[in-house]
């Protein structure tokens, strides 16, 4: 399995780095959308909607509804809504990572309905955090290079400082495998990874100790995204979103850290404005 995960990653790896710094924004919105696209057909069928043809029907209204998204929305209200989402996914995963999901709840994820639409928002905030991120001031693809390696950073961190060291369940009902020596092992990983992009990009207004605090916000929220899409594997008890890459599951697999990171991240640069 680790050997299948490292092939994976060193052919994903550079692709991912080409698609951010040498890719036009038109391009990276392109790569980005087919992404979501993929991730949302993989979604789809996890929650138990088996007919290819809705799942096109759906495919083309998360299309339409991110053609609307990136051309007639503000990027900042999408982005807020994107906030107030994983807000209420966190006090969700709070209210039940160490019990079994209370039979309302667990019929609420299980909402064929709910997932759908849960999904286009959700993957629709991530497009747009993400377009808006690349295009955010000259230096806007070293910061979407800055959030995928501190997440990729944190799941790495994590997986090995777990099994090194892990004791203490994270959330035992929603993913038993995540441990709180984990989280401290991606943290670390990540910080020391922010620290090293700090010396390197100086921000103009934003000090050493608020791009770390920024940083470990994103490991955070990145492990509140990955717990999200656990309930829903939860729920429908399944291990993986897909099979697409071997070693690491689906598409949705891959993204459910970023699509929770990325929206965040971007809300806060825009708010403190650290890059000019």
């Amino acid at each position: 399995m680790l050997k299948q995960r490292l092939i994976t990653a060193a052919i994903l790896i550079p692709l991912a780095v080409w698609a951010v710094f040498a890719s036009s924004l038109t391009t990276f919105t392109t790569l980005i959308v087919a992404v979501a696209l993929l991730a949302a057909w993989e979604w789809h069928q996890m929650i138990g909607i088996q007919s290819p043809g809705m799942r096109v029907m759906l495919a083309v209204d998360l299309i339409i509804v991110l053609y609307l998204a990136i051309t007639q929305l503000n990027p900042y209200f999408i982005i807020s809504i994107g906030i107030l989402i994983w807000l209420i996914a966190l006090v969700v995963i709070l209210g039940f990572s160490n019990k079994s999901l209370a039979e309302r709840l667990s019929h609420v994820f299980k909402n064929k309905v709910f997932g759908a639409i849960s999904s286009i928002l959700i993957l629709t905030v991530f497009v747009v955090s993400s377009i808006t991120l690349k295009a955010f001031s000259e230096i806007g693809a070293f910061l979407f290079f800055f959030v995928m390696v501190t997440v990729w950073l944190a799941d790495t961190g994590g997986y090995f400082a777990g099994k090194r060291f892990g004791k203490h369940a994270l959330a035992p009902a929603v993913s038993p495998n995540k441990t709180w020596e984990g989280v401290a092992g991606g943290v670390l990983f990540a910080s020391i990874w922010a620290i090293g992009f700090y010396w390197v990009k100086t921000p103009t207004t934003i000090t050493l100790f608020e791009w770390l605090l920024l940083a470990v916000v994103t490991v955070t929220v990145s492990i509140v995204g990955d717990l999200f899409e656990s309930l829903y594997k939860r729920a429908f008890s399944v291990k993986d979103s897909g099979n697409l890459l071997p070693g690491h599951g689906g598409i949705l697999d891959r993204i459910d850290s970023l699509i929770a990171a990325v929206p965040v991240f971007t809300f806060l640069m825009l708010i403190m404005g650290g890059y000019k």
